[in-house]
């Protein structure tokens, strides 16, 4: 594991580089989390080059002021990752704001992923979920007075998981940082709701390639039938369901979910 930099539109962002000696495939994570949440679905895999970047304003990547934080901006900084990095055809999995990320970068560069991950994510987004997320990003951000006390205090939004304590703490350490001597969240809350609301539904018809949609069984984000309609939507679109788990898969069961994922890409390369 390695951490690399790169920088794009003046702001610096932070990429954790898995290794490994097959086809890319690029992770991205949901809101107010960061990178380290894929660390325990990576080694479940298989052979892939994974990549998991930091989205502007969240974990090691940089934050901006002019309020950059839209779909489109996030996805600009996956085609710069792509190209830095001259990744061929990587495979894109999302999660959450994410699989809305992924989902962007792909329509608008349709000949570039060989596949698509979204894990519970949706194509669409409206006013009246982003409205909510900016009053929580206006709420004074909580500090802490040691990171263990900050670790005892973390908790996920939404906060439903069946995450086993050692991977609550381990994406927890890796979520605070200390600053004016206090331990603070590692997220810029202006991310909260800064996107704009968007609808993608009719786009899915024109990707080409796999598209895999993973729900949590007890998800509240979206609907299981919700997702197959937009499966059905898409050419080559499949949908699997991890039960007993929440919205946070990658941390719920990283292992069901990096084995979803894997038998995916098998089935691909396989078609090929």
């Amino acid at each position: 594991m390695v951490d690399r930099f790169f920088t794009h539109r003046g702001i610096r962002l932070h990429v954790v580089d898995h290794g490994g000696g097959g086809p890319p495939v690029v992770l991205l994570h949901g809101g107010s989390a960061h990178a380290r949440w894929w660390d325990f679905v990576v080694p479940h895999l298989g052979a892939v080059h994974a990549y998991a970047l930091d989205l502007r304003g969240h974990g090691d990547s940089g934050w901006v002021k002019d309020g950059a934080y839209r779909i489109a901006d996030y996805a600009s900084d996956v085609a710069c990752l792509v190209e830095r990095l001259r990744l061929e055809r990587p495979a894109l999995v999302g999660h959450s704001l994410g699989a809305f990320v992924a989902l962007r970068y792909a329509v608008d560069h349709p000949q570039a992923p060989s596949a698509l991950v979204m894990v519970d994510g949706r194509a669409s987004f409206g006013a009246s979920g982003s409205r909510y997320l900016r009053l929580l990003g206006m709420l004074s951000p909580a500090g802490y007075d040691t990171l263990e006390e900050a670790v005892q205090a973390f908790c996920t939004l939404p906060k439903e998981t069946v995450a086993a304590p050692e991977v609550i703490a381990h994406v927890a350490r890796h979520g605070f940082r200390q600053h004016a001597g206090r331990w603070t969240a590692k997220f810029d809350r202006a991310t909260l709701g800064a996107h704009e609301p968007f609808d993608l539904r009719d786009r899915l018809g024109s990707l080409g390639f796999p598209v895999l949609f993973v729900r949590g069984e007890h998800s509240t984000v979206i609907r299981r039938a919700r997702l197959d309609e937009l499966a059905a939507a898409c050419r080559r679109g499949s949908v699997v369901e991890l039960c007993g788990c929440h919205h946070h898969l990658p941390i719920d069961r990283p292992d069901r979910l990096g084995g979803e994922i894997r038998a995916f890409l098998r089935g691909i390369a396989g078609a090929r």
